[in-house]
């Protein structure tokens, strides 16, 4: 619970939960009259005053913000302060957070900064300190009442109020000092090992691509000579924020970290029928359980990287566009059975609607993913949690998915069937059952050859009559 006084309510906050992107307040432009020579140096308009102590700040993304430096210690508001009534109430909560941090045993140096955030006649608060690159409180608390994540030991909860205050950072660089050097350095190494990593290996635990990596190096090199500048700072806190991030994501440092991205190491409830997914996988031609597999590597521990989802949906789109256009021709094909008529008309009505449901289900599939295709990690994320059943998982997802693909296969399965027929009827039914054998035989061979489980039988089978001696070994030169 927070501090709770005549003024109103004290309490914790993290710079993860602060209300900086809620601002639902609306500007209102007016018509401004423009005085001969306004800006030059003759006739400067006169500044907005603060008291002594203060001084204003505007973040690079635009956001103003005012620093206090001491006597006490430095403060942090984005309260607008040149609104007298609001820079009396952030000074009153100023005073009573400085109250009560000397109660408390915790030393005060330069190094230490408080944020503060009006709600009202309430207070929300934190403090990090420079010196330890951490985010604490006046008072005790956990993660749950924080809004963060469980941890599984101390040194997980450190990164995790590491991320909180690179976070701040980057909320608030403008009036800080220059970084130290070693942060610049390391953050290059992490990157430069990032995308050695992920050129070497598909399954790497590194946010960001090879192409990304590369792109960040040249910018972290290019702050070296440019430190004291706040947009620097800013680059330097965002880029760590990230990293600290991913590193409680994989468990960094932890007793069992995530060395890959297809490595689960957080306890999920099995799906509870799995044999929906055997019969679903037989209607499909197998496709519903590809997409399945897709679907859960993808979303591992319920984490998304941006790439590997990219990758998924830009896959889906090909194939769903490629059925859509095998649909079509296969709706072309059934033209010449309109004017031969064919021998058994529910059999030629049946694939028309087969390929038809494949046409409009690839356009709505399409129409449905194709704005998904650039979505963030965390959209994504949230996308698969809010999709993914708890009894089923992926299950009926992943038979969307494979609709497509599985109707247009069943689709000209009784078009060649309507082509059997067809035969039969002109040139007889010998030629049909010919025709009807020379494509069995063709199927047969084209899924044997490519199946593992042939080749080994093969193998075995060769092996056997080598020990026979009826094959003969191999000569080599």
């Amino acid at each position: 619970m927070g501090d709770v006084t005549e003024k109103g309510t004290l309490s914790p906050i993290t710079s993860a939960s602060t209300n900086r992107y809620e601002n639902k307040a609306l500007v209102d432009p007016f018509v401004m009259e423009i005085s001969a020579g306004l800006f030059t140096t003759s006739q400067e308009p006169e500044p907005e005053y603060l008291a002594p102590l203060w001084s204003a700040h505007i973040h690079p993304e635009g956001q103003l913000y005012f620093c206090r430096e001491g006597p006490l210690l430095r403060v942090i508001t984005e309260a607008y302060l040149y609104r007298h009534e609001t820079f009396e109430i952030t000074c009153r909560w100023i005073a009573h957070i400085e109250c009560l941090l000397s109660e408390v045993e915790i030393t005060v140096s330069g190094d230490l900064e408080l944020f503060v955030q009006l709600e009202g006649q309430n207070c929300a608060y934190y403090f990090v300190d420079h010196a330890t690159c951490a985010q604490f409180w006046l008072e005790n608390s956990d993660t749950e009442r924080l809004g963060l994540d469980p941890v599984t030991s101390t040194s997980q909860l450190k990164i995790v109020l590491e991320e909180l205050y690179w976070l701040h950072v980057e909320h608030f660089p403008m009036h800080l000092p220059a970084l130290p050097s070693q942060k610049l350095e390391e953050i290059i190494s992490i990157f430069s090992h990032g995308l050695c990593d992920q050129m070497t290996s598909r399954v790497s635990t590194f946010v960001y691509t090879a192409q990304d990596c590369k792109v960040f190096v040249d910018i972290l090199r290019g702050c070296k000579d440019n430190m004291n500048n706040g947009h620097t700072t800013w680059i330097i806190a965002r880029l760590w924020s990230i990293i600290d991030h991913n590193k409680r994501l994989t468990f960094y440092g932890q007793e069992h970290s995530r060395l890959s991205r297809d490595q689960s190491i957080l306890w999920d409830p099995e799906q509870k029928y799995p044999r929906i997914s055997t019969i679903l996988a037989l209607l499909t031609f197998k496709t519903s359980g590809i997409h399945q597999t897709r679907l859960d590597d993808v979303f591992v521990d319920h984490m998304v990287y941006a790439d590997r989802w990219e990758q998924l949906v830009g896959d889906c789109l090909k194939q769903w566009r490629a059925s859509a256009s095998g649909a079509f021709a296969g709706l072309v094909l059934h033209l010449p059975f309109l004017v031969l008529k064919s021998p058994c008309p529910p059999l030629l009505a049946a694939s028309t609607a087969l390929l038809s449901s494949a046409l409009g289900s690839s356009i709505l599939l399409d129409h449905r993913y194709e704005p998904m295709e650039r979505y963030s990690a965390t959209d994504a994320m949230n996308y698969l949690e809010s999709i993914q059943s708890p009894i089923f998982k992926f299950q009926f997802t992943a038979l969307a998915f494979s609709l497509p693909k599985a109707l247009l296969l069943w689709g000209y399965l009784l078009l060649f069937a309507n082509c059997l027929l067809l035969v039969a009827k002109y040139l007889g039914p010998r030629t049909a059952s010919g025709l009807g054998g020379l494509a069995l035989i063709v199927v047969i061979a084209l899924y044997s050859t490519t199946s593992a489980t042939f080749c080994d039988a093969l193998e075995n089978f060769t092996t056997l009559f080598r020990r026979q001696g009826k094959i003969p070994a191999p000569e080599f030169v």
